[in-house]
């Protein structure tokens, strides 16, 4: 056993050795940088790949070739408290997973106290464990204050567990605090999503009227208001899009009332099939319009009623 805490304890040593100070000499390296800001580079180079060891033993080693820089230290110091940052981080990620752990433990252990009270075992497991986790209150709390600014997302975990805790005055003001931070976050947050959706929808838009004046432009103006719905969709107060609908209405009318007459004349003409499509050539033109529509089922009543007929009247020639 005491081996075992000697091992440890020499574990612990060198990743201090490693990461907090320069208990190891550095070596000279083979291929030693140009500049400081080369060997910076290189070191977050490591770093950005999770060996933040190596880029400081790096730094310690380019310190060979630039001694006695000031720069040199100063980009150590940078990585290093970069480090101790990540660290951090990664601690409070394990602290909410466990904390979480605890408290699912702890709802379930509940659970069973509530469904078998008699059962002194679960009883004495659930006061164990909702002490371990009331331990967890502090550390929570900090961790929600650390992260506050930088990674409110953590804050926020941290946040919520410790408020499910009991805990003291002084601690609830401090979790007030925070939950009026991440309220002030979130609503930051919500209204630069706001934005940003809004200046995706007018440039949206635009695309979409220039779309629609190139249609008008090439007389197409049935595309021309299909595409000036969507900019209405898109930005509801419009007034050039209303403009443009005008514009477009005003040079389609005439195209529908011509073909609407045409239709007229030839259901006079009982061409009734050549009616239905150019009513349907019109209703193309104007969607919707409930007085084309009425023209064609109109069209259509009469077709299916000359139908039937026809077919009464073979079936009669049948018969005889």
């Amino acid at each position: 056993m005491r081996n075992f805490l000697v091992l440890i304890l020499l574990l612990l040593l060198s990743a201090c050795a490693e990461l907090g100070g320069r208990l190891t000499a550095p070596e000279p390296l083979l291929n030693p940088p140009a500049t400081v800001a080369e060997a910076e580079a290189i070191a977050r180079d490591f770093a950005k790949r999770g060996r933040w060891a190596e880029g400081l033993r790096y730094l310690d080693s380019a310190a060979l070739t630039f001694p006695d820089s000031p720069a040199l230290e100063d980009a150590r110091q940078r990585l290093a408290d970069d480090w101790l940052r990540e660290e951090r981080e990664l601690e409070d990620r394990i602290l909410i997973g466990d904390a979480e752990n605890l408290r699912a433990k702890v709802q379930l252990l509940e659970k069973i106290s509530i469904a078998q009270p008699d059962d002194l075992v679960a009883t004495s497991r659930r006061i164990f464990w909702k002490e371990k986790l009331g331990d967890q209150l502090q550390p929570l709390t900090q961790c929600a204050e650390r992260h506050i600014e930088t990674a409110p997302q953590l804050a926020k975990r941290c946040f919520e567990i410790a408020s499910w805790l009991p805990s003291t005055a002084n601690t609830e003001a401090r979790l007030a605090k925070v939950d009026e931070k991440l309220r002030t976050i979130e609503s930051v947050a919500a209204e630069r999503r706001r934005s940003s959706e809004a200046r995706e929808r007018r440039a949206r838009a635009r695309v979409l009227m220039n779309n629609a004046k190139a249609a008008i432009d090439a007389h197409n103006y049935r595309d021309a208001l299909d595409t000036l719905e969507q900019v209405a969709r898109l930005q509801p107060n419009d007034a050039e899009a209303a403009g443009l609908r005008e514009e477009a209405l005003s040079m389609i009318s005439p195209q529908v009332g011509a073909l609407i007459k045409l239709g007229d004349h030839l259901y006079l003409d009982e061409q009734l099939e050549a009616a239905v499509a150019t009513w349907q050539a019109a209703l193309t033109l104007r969607p919707q319009d409930e007085e084309i529509i009425n023209r064609i089922e109109r069209a259509k009543t009469v077709l299916s009623k000359l139908e039937n007929l026809r077919k009464r009247q073979n079936g009669t020639s049948t018969a005889e």
